[in-house]
């Protein structure tokens, strides 16, 4: 038996390289893919809740989730189809500066911020009853009735008591368009 040939041991030894070099490869580009996309930033995941009272405010709850940056958190309300049909189209972004903390501080401007940059789980923002009229609280539908839309922009104003009742979207959102959370908002007396 002195005649054993060991030549085939070679190709399968070369052929088992191969195949943990690609493997390595292949996992070295996976996890750089996969780094990449992690880099991207995320909208946070939160569920943010509200009341309107026509008499005491509205209120905004952190009912819980990521806590949002107060410097790129932005507060949409939409009518919702209690208003009359197709009217949905009607949204306005809140104005910032009409929403305070439970002390009365307008929360977005720093110098009254007490370091709070985040709105966390458990904290509740308001707007008092006077920054809920329509010209704080709905500014674009205020231009329109001051420019002659009359009665009939006056019955989408939130504060009227013949809305009572009806209900509206909150939709809170990023800067950058990215929905964070959607509620209704149904108005009381």
């Amino acid at each position: 038996m002195t005649g054993v040939k060991s030549d085939a041991v070679s190709p399968v030894i070369g052929i088992m390289l191969m195949l943990v070099v690609t493997i390595i490869i292949a996992a070295v580009v996976s996890a750089f893919g996969s780094g990449m996309v992690d880099s991207q930033s995320k909208a946070p995941q939160a569920k943010v809740s509200a009341t309107f009272s026509v008499s005491e405010g509205m209120t905004f709850t952190h009912d819980g989730g990521d806590a949002i940056p107060l410097d790129n958190l932005v507060f949409i309300t939409q009518h919702g189809p209690g208003f009359g049909p197709n009217l949905e189209e009607f949204s306005e972004v809140l104005n910032r500066s009409i929403i305070t903390d439970k002390d009365g501080n307008q929360v977005f401007l720093t110098i009254n911020t007490g370091g709070k940059s985040s709105f966390n789980p458990g904290d509740t923002l308001y707007i008092s009853t006077e920054n809920c009229s329509m010209e704080m609280l709905q500014p674009g539908l205020y231009a329109t009735y001051r420019s002659g839309g009359g009665a009939a922009v006056n019955a989408l104003k939130y504060q009227s008591s013949k809305n009572v009742g009806k209900v509206f979207l909150l939709k809170t959102s990023d800067k950058s368009g990215n929905l964070i959370s959607t509620s209704e908002v149904k108005i009381t007396s």
